[in-house]
């Protein structure tokens, strides 16, 4: 398998690859993956990740929820100079949530919609669209300062997008970006810190936030990254077999449709997973990835911008699976 450094950078939410990307979901997610520090190979210029999520029958109130999300990935690589490396970036996903029984508890009453929420929340189509840009600007590698051969950049990413349930595009844009500090010792260490900024584009208001993502690699078989809110570790069983063991926090967020005479409506899953996959290398230009495991804590709510909370549920302990293939060009 390459090194880290020959690798190149992650994904933004932006996702998952067990050997680059950190995995990302539809909706809110983590956005910014490893930092483009570094140059990519001109044949890993351009990378193409093609991914279902399913997590089936999870229990949820007296009923259950299943989500299926397909996913598409795309980002495109180059170095501008010997300092300055850009990366445009593309994300696509639907996630088809599908609530059976009594998920919402049908004792809750809302306006407008009578004391079935099951009815009016039954069943969402939910899409996510996200564009941006990523850049890194060499500083120094010459300093000598904590390590021979470091490197020291300035990074930063914006990106525009939206959360949506039909009809609600314009609700759900939002615009994201990061700024920081990277540091890198090639083929071991992988650091960005900084901060993140978030803002619907309908509503006043930023959410300022810490930025951390890391990428350590102590020894050549084994590497320790970020992922969302937690971490992934990995161990390269041969040049082409990779396992990994991963948990960490993700959250989807979505604009509803007006749902009269309520306001306007988001829509939140927020879960804990825990699982292990493996990824294999089939050819140079081509990868598979198996995960699986269980969402150990997950809460889906319902909110009002101006009621607040409508509907909130906390879910049982279940399973999921997600497939992957990524092409490397």
């Amino acid at each position: 398998m390459p090194s880290a450094a020959q690798q190149g950078a992650d994904t933004p939410a932006d996702a998952p690859s067990t050997s680059e990307d950190s995995t990302g979901s539809a909706g809110e997610g983590t956005f910014f993956g490893e930092a483009p520090l570094s140059p990519l190979p001109i044949t890993e210029a351009f990378r193409i990740r093609l991914q279902t999520f399913i997590a089936p029958e999870a229990p949820l109130g007296s009923g259950d929820v299943t989500l299926v999300r397909p996913e598409l990935n795309a980002r495109a690589t180059w170095p501008i100079n010997d300092r300055v490396v850009l990366r445009m970036t593309m994300r696509l996903s639907e996630s088809r949530y599908r609530f059976h029984g009594d998920a919402w508890g049908s004792a809750a009453l809302l306006p407008g919609v009578g004391k079935d929420p099951d009815a009016a929340f039954g069943n969402l189509d939910l899409h996510a669209a996200q564009l941006g840009l990523e850049g890194a600007y060499g500083l120094s590698r010459d300093t000598h300062w904590l390590a021979q051969h470091e490197e020291w950049a300035v990074i930063g990413a914006l990106y525009g997008g939206s959360g949506w349930e039909d009809g609600a595009f314009h609700s759900g844009l939002g615009a994201r970006g990061v700024i920081g500090i990277g540091y890198e010792i090639p083929e071991r260490l992988r650091l960005a810190l900084g901060v993140s900024l978030r803002t619907p584009l309908d509503h006043a208001g930023v959410d300022v936030g810490p930025f951390l993502s890391l990428r350590w690699r102590p020894v050549d078989r084994f590497t320790l990254r970020t992922r969302e809110l937690g971490l992934q570790a990995e161990f390269a069983l041969t040049p082409v077999f990779e396992i990994y063991l991963a948990g960490f926090r993700a959250t989807d967020r979505f604009a509803l449709n007006n749902r009269s005479p309520l306001g306007d409506l988001t829509f939140r899953d927020r879960r804990v997973q825990v699982g292990a996959g493996f990824e294999y290398k089939l050819a140079n230009w081509v990868r598979i990835a198996l995960e699986g495991g269980s969402i150990v804590d997950r809460r889906i709510r319902v909110e009002d911008e101006d009621l607040g909370t409508l509907l909130s549920r906390r879910g049982d302990p279940s399973g999921y699976c997600e497939v992957r293939v990524e092409l490397r060009l």
